[in-house]
């Protein structure tokens, strides 16, 4: 810019010295005059900051302006132009233009200046406007290019969002209406989740289809024991049917657990409203030798936070282990606080503090054949854990929120009794 300035100066300066060159005037003895109507008047200034000289052999000419001061002539041969930085009067930065004419068979040298410091402080005035102007063009362009990029990301905020709710168990797929450069990894997703339920129900199918098979092979091992073991070895009898009650109660818990679960691929929560009824039900056909009152005191929790699955698992745990064991009638109530307590009653003989506190020790499996001591116990203490750590990861991620229906993502606490 300053140089642009500059040439524009430099060329006001080679007019002014055209000028002069017209004015100037000489007579045959070699005297030079200037015509004063070619001087603009501020030549006339004292120390105005533009100045001129004309040399016409030895004689020089100076501006008004100039004073008592004067300017170094730069040796210019005719019909050479340049252009040089110089220090003229009261220490002022001059621009100065010279060259070199013949006129009258005469040399006529012309030099004008002009002072720089205007100029300069006008560019700098002009570079800090500039400098302000582009800061604000910046600024505005990052404004809109920070809300391009958050209009641009907004739905893959929304699949950040929407994978919490997967993990709530709110919906059983991603929603592929995405940005195409996030597409195949929400399609790829919803594959995968696609292939994890359609593998989850095979392995419930084949479980299931496990235990009939086994079923019938270990019935027809019961009937041998009695009728040919025990008549020569009646211990050994004794062991193989012992053993096979046993094998036997495993595969009826695995049947059981299958029929309680049914077709549910746990990609949702679980339906006190909607599936709570189906488990009731489901139950009474389980135990249709007995007739047993069902009570429930939900206290307006709607949803458990656990899939499906896992509250058919529990809770159908809790209450076959009621139906088997209660007279005439089981209770749940369930009632949301800074967790989720839920307490599952029966009329039955109950079990000491002791033994109960045995049953639910984590692994231990083996207990689910035991009769009479509250089998699948130790499911229920591993999903009751799972939901608590699983709580404990969603508070970890602000804006996961809680599942549907106003209960909280957690269990405080569970209780299950044998004797009102």
């Amino acid at each position: 810019m300053r140089s642009l300035l500059e040439q524009q100066l430099a060329s006001r300066l080679a007019h002014d010295g055209e000028s002069l060159l017209g004015g100037l005037n000489i007579s045959a003895d070699g005297q030079a005059v200037l015509d004063a109507q070619r001087i603009q008047g501020i030549y006339n200034q004292p120390f105005s900051g533009h100045y001129f000289l004309v040399a016409v052999e030895g004689r020089v000419i100076r501006s008004r302006s100039l004073w008592d001061e004067t300017l170094q002539l730069p040796q210019v041969g005719v019909g050479e132009t340049r252009l040089s930085y110089v220090t003229g009067p009261q220490q002022q930065p001059l621009l100065l233009w010279s060259s070199a004419f013949r006129k009258q068979d005469r040399v006529v040298r012309l030099a004008v200046a002009e002072n720089l410091l205007a100029l300069r402080d006008g560019t700098r005035r002009m570079q800090l406007r500039l400098l302000g102007w582009s800061l604000a063009v910046v600024l505005l362009l990052l404004l809109i290019q920070r809300y391009i990029v958050v209009r641009t990301l907004r739905p893959v905020a929304a699949c950040a969002a929407d994978i919490a709710r997967l993990e709530q168990g709110e919906i059983r797929e991603l929603d592929e209406r995405v940005p195409d450069e996030v597409l195949p990894l929400v399609h790829a997703i919803n594959l995968l989740l696609q292939r994890q339920g359609q593998r989850l129900q095979r392995s419930r199918e084949a479980l299931g289809n496990l235990a009939h098979s086994i079923k019938t092979p270990l019935t027809l091992l019961q009937q041998l024991a009695r009728d040919n073991v025990a008549a020569d070895d009646q211990t050994a009898g004794q062991q193989l049917e012992r053993y096979g009650r046993q094998i036997s109660g495993l595969i009826d818990q695995a049947l059981r657990r299958a029929r309680l679960a049914g077709d549910s691929l746990g990609a949702s929560r679980f339906q006190l409203w909607e599936d709570l009824p189906v488990l009731v039900d489901t139950l009474n056909r389980l135990h249709r030798d007995k007739a047993v009152r069902f009570h429930q005191h939900l206290n307006n929790v709607t949803t458990l936070p656990l899939e499906q699955q896992d509250g058919m698992e529990l809770l159908g745990n809790l209450l076959d282990n009621a139906w088997k064991w209660a007279r005439t009638q089981v209770h749940l109530t369930i009632h949301a606080g800074d967790g989720l307590a839920m307490m599952v009653e029966d009329d039955g003989p109950g079990v000491d503090e002791t033994v109960l506190q045995s049953l639910i020790q984590r692994g231990v499996r083996q207990d689910e054949a035991a009769p009479g001591h509250g089998i699948g116990l130790s499911i229920v203490k591993s999903l009751v854990e799972e939901g608590t750590e699983r709580q404990h990861r969603l508070l970890a991620f602000p804006g996961t929120g809680r599942p549907a229906g106003g209960s909280p993502s957690g269990f405080t606490s569970w209780r299950g009794t044998r004797q009102l």
